[in-house]
């Protein structure tokens, strides 16, 4: 559904509504360059730093708001500009099993920081950086990919226009919870080197049935493992972000192995 309002109209009820808010993140603290738009980490070269069950989680996200809509929904007419970008909610999607969970349902939360240049902190204006930090004590363990959804409001024809969008695919794992420190270390599977250039060795997973998968989730291959260390091959599969599930005795683990030229 789209939404309407005169453009006038709607800029001085956001200048009227301006506030001034504490700052939870750093807005400026990274540097795009000259990229007209952008989200950091990118899930590619930056991740979001791994969580833990029951372990108070903090990261930020920055997103650079480009000046027209084009630079984020390609097929938008006469290059448009901007008003805002609104975030509307943080989901987490299980690269396994597809289900999808709210960011509150796994004990998460987030809070915008636009520079007070609107009264909610989450409405972001075009042509500006601004920041959101996610914090909490997570409650549920497992593979996730995070999934930032927004609301694009630009202007088309002199009218403004809403449209949804997701900045998606960007790992998020939560680790689950192990009895001891010492147990950890000597049960945790291991992959390295990581990033590898197609081989990597995977210890500590002997006895697991390995499944080899895409950031998708869909499953490219799978087999035992019989030894306490053995090499892995990615020959043949493109560079990129994989997840090797190892699964043994009913514990599950799920290992981000990227694999670069």
């Amino acid at each position: 559904m789209l939404y309407f309002m005169n453009r006038s109209a709607m800029m001085v009820l956001t200048l009227a509504s301006c506030l001034t808010i504490s700052a939870q993140c750093d807005p400026l603290e990274v540097d795009f360059g000259a990229e007209p738009w952008g989200l950091a980490p990118d899930g590619e070269e930056t991740f979001f730093d791994a969580a833990e069950i029951s372990v108070a989680y903090t990261d930020d996200v920055h997103l650079l708001v480009p000046s027209v809509a084009s630079e984020v929904v390609p097929d938008t007419p006469l290059d448009a500009p901007i008003d805002s970008v609104v975030i509307l909610t943080v989901l987490l999607v299980d690269s396994i099993s597809g289900d999808t969970l709210d960011f509150a349902e796994a004990g998460m939360s987030y809070e915008c920081n636009n520079l007070g240049d609107c009264t909610d902190p989450c409405t972001f204006l075009g042509g500006q950086q601004y920041c959101a930090r996610f914090s909490g004590v997570p409650t549920v363990a497992g593979d996730f990919m995070l999934s930032l959804e927004v609301q694009v409001w630009a202007t088309v024809f002199g009218f403004p226009l809403a449209t949804p969008f997701s900045f998606s695919g960007f790992p998020f794992p939560i680790a689950g919870e192990t009895n001891s420190v010492d147990q950890q270390i000597q049960a945790a599977p291991r992959a390295y080197p990581n990033p590898s250039d197609g081989q990597f060795m995977l210890t500590g997973a002997k006895g697991s049935t390995a499944v080899l998968r895409a950031m998708d989730g869909q499953q490219i291959r799978a087999w035992q493992v019989r030894t306490e260390s053995e090499q892995v091959s990615l020959d043949g599969m493109a560079p990129g972000v994989y997840f090797l599930e190892l699964v043994a005795e009913g514990r599950r683990e799920v290992l981000r192995v990227s694999f670069v030229r």
